[in-house]
């Protein structure tokens, strides 16, 4: 086929049909290289037309044929000499990169070397500045020729990569290093004297064989590693459904996310045989994924023998790589209206594998490549295609990861700890185009940061991640506040009640087409482990598929039990829900209970519970629509050049996402203990609390105090003293706390009618005498008295200002029922309070 394709036999009477340009080499070696370029066609046309079309053709062929021969030369030239600053510098090898990379690949603790383009693209402007005279002389081409094939190396090694990493591979192997002598030897530098002295040995006194038993070594051998390659910051990135057979053998680079991925395994890349005649070594590369077992030995000794030898396959010195299957969906945002996300399988190999989990978004950069299809399965005509990865790289970088510019980040956040009022301003910052909200906004801030998880000493796990259900009325932007959350968490997944399942959320039983065994594929709560799953309309979800979500939430974990698979997966989610009341708006003439219309046992798992109502204040809604108003017309994304500041937009200076998340994850590192003399105040708090409840109805209840709650209290208090990135839980996170959790039925207090005429006087009073009580049961001793501070603090869990307290302790004053110390610390009755049985 290369005889009859060259230009020296092709003539018109030879093509009476259209033949593809690329075919049309003037080196056969270029062959395949070439089948990757554009192809254009010859048109059936007048001869002379045809011979001009053909003359074009040709002279396109030799000038890509001169210029691909180029490349090896460049690359091993760039591997050689390209210097990149670096902190610190090798210390043999100084800014050489790629000479460090192969340093460490020969010491054995690296396993690729991976070049990235943008340093390829500078070295290519280099030359093309200054062309190198000693590849021209070796080459015998022009400088010109040389700066034209320097000009376009990468679009052509993007568009056909396979000769590119084989051009690396040589270039890397001709400038390998020798290993750290100083450094212990391993198993691969045991494994290769052996081989070399069992070389010695059967080429006992023949140089010249043992020289080509040692050239013949296959390449994963001798240099084992991979050779893989960096996308440039300038790439741009396609959607899965825009990938078109040009771009079979390019590199690729796909926004993705991930639904799948499967365990590591080790796949044979060079299997070796030892033959039990001649007792040599016969080594045989594995390309694909399977591969036909030599049976017999194909060496000369045996040949002359006219006794083949059997050969035994021996595990211990073939070569392995890790392999790992990914499978991954394109981006929701990706997907037309109508329209289902497609999928593709991704392959990754070496360091890449284990890089990422199930609901990862990703951008990944490989080759699109055809699926080897075996041969029981038989061909159906369609091609299955698969990406095999080169470079994967997290949209959004976890809380232990560190991103391009993680310093940046941080020292921008120690500045901005150095002002102050850190916790105020990154709450503001969470959706600062929505209007009001402050503390709905402060406890999504907690919940992003969260408490540890603690474990104690018999294996019982208490969790620190905190739940949230925000409820309420249509239009009060509960929605865009837990999307916001979303992208601000580095693992989110964000789902709908009406269209989740039980499965959906936890687990389903699969069946894989290539191996036939029985997986599990983990649902949204699995995905979104160790981060945060949103779901939207949580009221319209079936009761039988929100019981699914009990055990996530308490125990953090997903058992099942199914197909004969019976297992406990990991689902340390944080949930994040948002629903709309009983009768889509709440109706004020109805209880609480009626109203929230969701069962006790799952009201119970949330730590905060929100009722946002949409009610009527002439001033709030004005400040409301000046403030949308405002965004709508300072902001124009078309214009972004003459957008308005964000301070004069929003009143302060919002953070970004990652600059919250740098924040979150600095905080996150925190396990603040809780001192003890704010034992006794959150036990008060947690008693007050649970008689509140008793008094009045019980259909007139605002939440569900459990034992719960306590944890709650202490999860919330914990989480500010992160927030204030302190390693102690003082009063003010304790306040905050219980400010919260009561900041979360202030709206049902407002439109629920007064208490049985109680005045705030009168309130105040109880919270004295309660606490007089508490310190002195008997209630016969006159000198017992209170701390101001618990008073106050006692009395901003019912909504109580310190002013509004020290307004009430003044007017019993008056009427000489309290007393208070000269120093306005403490307070006592002048005569003892009645207790219940008086």
């Amino acid at each position: 086929l290369k005889a009859f394709f060259h230009p020296s036999i092709v003539t018109r009477s030879n093509f009476p049909w259209p033949v593809p340009c690329a075919f049309l080499s003037s080196s056969a070696k270029s062959l395949p290289s070439l089948c990757s370029s554009n192809s254009v066609f010859l048109k059936m046309a007048a001869p002379a037309s045809r011979d001009t079309v053909l003359r074009n053709n040709l002279m396109f062929s030799k000038e890509s044929v001169t210029r691909r021969a180029l490349f090896p030369d460049l690359a091993r030239k760039f591997i050689a000499s390209f210097e990149k600053r670096m902190e610190p510098a090798h210390p043999v090898w100084g800014h050489r990169k790629y000479k460090a990379m192969l340093q460490e690949a020969a010491n054995g603790t690296s396993e690729t070397v991976l070049i990235d383009l943008n340093d390829l693209e500078e070295f290519a402007k280099q030359e093309e500045v200054e062309p190198d005279d000693e590849i021209c002389r070796n080459r015998g081409v022009s400088k010109k020729e040389l700066q034209e094939a320097a000009q376009k190396w990468i679009p052509d090694l993007e568009k056909c990569v396979l000769p590119a990493m084989k051009h690396f591979q040589d270039a890397c192997s001709k400038e390998m290093v020798e290993r750290d002598p100083n450094l212990p030897t391993g198993a691969q530098e045991v494994t290769a004297r052996w081989r070399e002295q069992m070389i010695e040995e059967q080429h006992a006194g023949n140089p010249e064989a043992i020289a080509a038993a040692k050239a013949g070594l296959p390449m994963r051998l001798k240099n084992p590693f991979d050779i893989r390659f960096k996308p440039r910051d300038s790439s741009k990135g396609i959607r899965m459904r825009e990938l078109q057979s040009q771009a079979v053998g390019a590199l690729v680079e796909l926004d993705c996310m991930v639904v799948r991925s499967a365990p590591v395994k080790p796949r044979m890349e060079v299997v070796t045989y030892h033959c039990e005649a001649c007792h040599g070594e016969v080594f045989m590369e594995v390309q694909g994924d399977r591969f036909k077992p030599l049976k017999e030995c194909p060496s000369q000794r045996c040949k002359d023998n006219k006794s083949p030898g059997r050969l035994q396959q021996m595990i211990r010195t073939s070569k392995f790589t890790k392999f790992q299957e990914i499978r991954v969906q394109e981006m929701s945002a990706h997907v037309p209206v109508g329209g289902v996300p497609r999928g593709m399988t991704v392959l990754a190999t070496g360091d890449l594998c284990r890089q990422v989990l199930p609901g990862d978004s990703v951008t990944i950069t490989g080759i699109y490549k055809p699926t080897e299809q075996p041969r029981w399965r038989g061909n159906n005509g369609v091609q299955t295609m698969h990406i095999e990865a080169h470079h994967i790289q997290k949209h959004k970088s976890g809380y232990n990861e560190k991103s391009l510019n993680s310093e940046e980040l941080e020292r921008q956040v120690e500045e901005a700890i150095k002002e102050g009022n850190i916790y105020e301003q990154a709450s503001r910052s969470i959706a600062p185009e929505i209007f009001g909200h402050e503390d709905v906004k402060k406890a999504l801030l907690l919940v992003l940061i969260g408490s540890f998880t603690e474990t104690m000493k018999d294996g019982m796990k208490i969790r620190g991640d905190i739940h949230a259900l925000l409820m309420g009325d249509p239009g009060v932007a509960k929605s865009q506040l837990i999307k916001q959350v979303c992208n601000i968490a580095p693992r989110a997944i964000y789902t709908t009640g009406k269209g989740s399942s039980g499965v959906g959320l936890t687990a389903t039983v699969i069946r894989d087409n290539a191996t036939g065994e029985v997986t599990l594929e983990g649902g949204a709560l699995v995905l979104a482990d160790t981060g945060i799953c949103c779901i939207d309309e949580f009221d319209k979800m079936e009761e039988a598929d929100r019981t699914a979500i009990h055990e996530v939430m308490e125990q953090q974990s997903v058992s099942l039990a199914k197909n004969g698979i019976t297992t406990t997966l990991n689902c340390r989610t944080t949930v994040l829900a948002a629903a709309n009341p009983a009768d889509g708006r709440y109706d004020s003439k109805k209880s609480p209970v009626e109203n929230i219309n969701l069962p006790p046992a799952l009201l119970s798992r949330f730590d905060l519970l929100f009722l946002l109502l949409d009610t009527v204040d002439m001033e709030k809604d004005k400040n409301l629509a000046r403030h949308v108003t405002k965004v709508h017309c300072c902001y124009d994304a078309k214009k972004a050049e003459s957008a308005v500041p964000q301070e004069e937009m929003y009143s302060f200076k919002a953070f970004n996402a990652e600059f919250l998340r740098t924040y979150i994850s600095k905080a996150r590192q925190l396990k603040p203990l809780i001192e003890d003399e704010l034992m006794e105040d959150i036990v008060s708090a947690y008693v007050a609390m649970r008689q509140e409840e008793t008094v009045g109805d019980r259909d007139e209840r605002k939440s569900y105090t459990t034992p719960r709650t306590l944890l709650a209290i202490l999860r919330l208090s914990q989480a500010h003293a992160r927030a204030r990135l302190s390693n102690r839980v003082d009063r003010e996170d304790f306040d905050e706390a219980i400010r919260l959790m009561k900041a979360s039925k202030e709206s049902v207090e407002l439109s629920a009618p007064a208490k049985k005429g109680k005045n705030p006087v009168d309130l105040i009073y109880d919270i004295v005498a309660d606490l007089h009580r508490q310190m002195d049961p008997s209630s016969e001793g006159q000198d017992v008295w209170v701390d101001m501070g618990h008073v106050v603090s006692l009395a901003s869990h019912k909504n109580f200002t310190k002013e509004q307290v020290e307004e009430g302790i003044a007017h019993w004053e008056s009427v000489n029922v309290l007393y208070r110390s000269p120093d306005q610390s403490k307070v006592k009755f002048f005569v003892p309070p009645a207790t219940a049985d008086d």
